[in-house]
């Protein structure tokens, strides 16, 4: 794998944390003014679960996505790591790569916006299919 392929590659990666810092900017965000607007006192919510059980659902859901986008991705950066230095990257793995970072990015933009659970769905199920091809095909190109 040539130096263009490795940062073509590593690019998805970088996009992928920056969804994950949008995603993480919006629970914050939607948590302060949560906290304010219901004048709440975070001392009485020591643990995470007494604090979601005040917080709504449409608080919550960015908490949720990005809980997420720490399950399924970190196959996707230990990958990523792992061929770029293995040097086995091509063209179809960054093709990969981009589709599996679309839709986790569509994903969360479901997640943090309407929550349509049967969307969130398939882009999920679309998505861990993607990775788990990015996997075998890693698999295979070492055996």
């Amino acid at each position: 794998m040539n130096e263009t392929l490795n940062s073509d590659l590593i690019l998805p990666a970088i996009v992928l944390m920056m969804v994950t810092l949008l995603v993480w900017l919006n629970m914050f965000i939607r948590r302060i003014i949560a906290i304010k607007v219901n004048g709440l006192d975070p001392q009485d919510y020591p643990t995470p679960e007494k604090f979601s059980a005040v917080l709504s659902e449409r608080v919550q859901a960015p908490a949720n996505c990005f809980k997420n986008l720490f399950e399924m991705p970190v196959i996707f950066y230990a990958l990523t790591a792992l061929v770029v230095v293995t040097s086995s990257g091509d063209d179809i793995f960054i093709n990969m790569a981009w589709a599996f970072v679309g839709l986790r990015a569509l994903q969360a933009c479901v997640h943090c916006t309407y929550n349509r659970v049967m969307h969130r769905f398939y882009a999920y199920l679309s998505s861990s299919l993607v990775l788990w091809g990015m996997v075998i095909r890693f698999f295979m190109a070492l055996v």
